[in-house]
């Protein structure tokens, strides 16, 4: 039987860092009786997190990697919801360390001027320097609201770590993102217990999907990753698989505004090897051998494709139950 307490709640579900005109920016939260844990801080999470009762109860925090569309509104949670999580305990949130500076970034595009690299004192930083960073730009606000509203200190209320990716495994950024590795525990709870992996999502470095175990079952979230043999580790028997898609008509589309097909080119390379298309996602779930395909975090993100299609597309190599995502969407294990 279902527990009605334990459930996932996919606040958003749009892929890409700009913003759909129907769908919220990318975040899932996992609710275990009275503990929020929010996967990914996409665009409107504080304001979803809201919509869907959530937001007092908000206990962890997990980021899969530093793109824009996955940490846009990290800080905002904290700082919009502040009237809200004042009153509760501190709470703690994890994500990628440091990429690994200069020698992290991509190439500079052949035969053109080498592009300049913003804040080169720390040009790739981790989860503790964003945070910092985040609360240097905002001081005048947080400083007056503390003395005029009286609020909590927000920066007793938010606590960073970065996840620490043992150095045997190998990994390095900007292509070697995801070696063969066992997953890590992340953090435990009493009876919540949160691992995670590196996926395959270059160049980005570190990029993590997430498994969270309870006792009513086991959700993992894929972050952004092409079809990865690490995230089938992870999600092996898991009862919701929660797992990013894109429609393969995507490939090979041009856009009239770009100067050549080198950007058009560079889009559909990041696609066929950070993504996963829609012919792939229902073999990663088979393999993994999951109870429930739950998509999200789709491009497109203006719903131009019907439920039915993405539903299809997904069950031909997948024998379960396949949930095409929407925002404020409930899953009760």
């Amino acid at each position: 039987m279902a527990d009605p307490t334990t459930k996932v709640v996919l606040l958003g579900t749009a892929g890409g860092p700009l913003p759909s005109p129907l769908r919220s920016g990318i975040a899932t939260a996992v609710v275990v009786g009275d503990r929020v844990l929010v996967f990914d801080c996409g665009s409107g999470v504080t304001r979803q997190l809201r919509r869907a009762r959530l937001l007092s109860s908000l206990h962890m925090v997990f980021l899969t990697h530093l793109h824009s569309d996955h940490d846009c509104d990290y800080f905002n949670l904290f700082l919009l919801g502040w009237p809200v999580l004042q009153w509760n305990p501190p709470v703690h949130a994890y994500g990628p360390g440091p990429a690994g500076g200069p020698t992290a970034l991509p190439a500079d595009r052949p035969g053109r001027p080498p592009v300049p690299v913003v804040h080169p004192a720390n040009p790739t930083p981790g989860l503790v320097e964003v945070t910092a960073a985040h609360v240097r730009a905002h001081a005048y606000d947080m400083n007056v609201r503390m003395r005029e509203a009286g609020r909590a200190d927000l920066t007793s209320l938010l606590v960073p770590h970065e996840i620490d990716v043992p150095d045997e495994i190998g990994a390095r950024a900007p292509d070697l993102v995801a070696p063969p590795m066992a997953p890590l525990v992340v953090a435990e709870d009493g009876d919540v217990r949160v691992s995670a992996v590196l996926v395959q999502h270059a160049p980005v470095f570190p990029a993590f999907a997430y498994r969270v175990d309870t006792p009513a079952g086991s959700v993992v979230v894929s972050g952004d990753t092409a079809p990865c043999e690490n995230l089938v580790r992870l999600a092996d028997g898991a009862d919701v698989l929660v797992h990013e898609v894109f429609d393969d008509a995507a490939l090979g589309q041009r856009d009239d505004d770009e100067e050549d097909d080198w950007e058009a080119d560079q889009r559909e390379h990041h696609l066929r090897t950070s993504h996963t298309p829609l012919s792939r996602v229902g073999a990663v779930a088979a393999e993994a051998g999951v109870g429930r395909l739950v998509l999200t975090h789709f491009i497109p993100g203006d719903d131009t494709l019907a439920d039915d299609v993405w539903v299809k597309g997904a069950g031909a190599d997948f024998d379960g139950e396949v949930v095409v995502g929407h925002d404020l969407l409930e899953l009760t294990l």
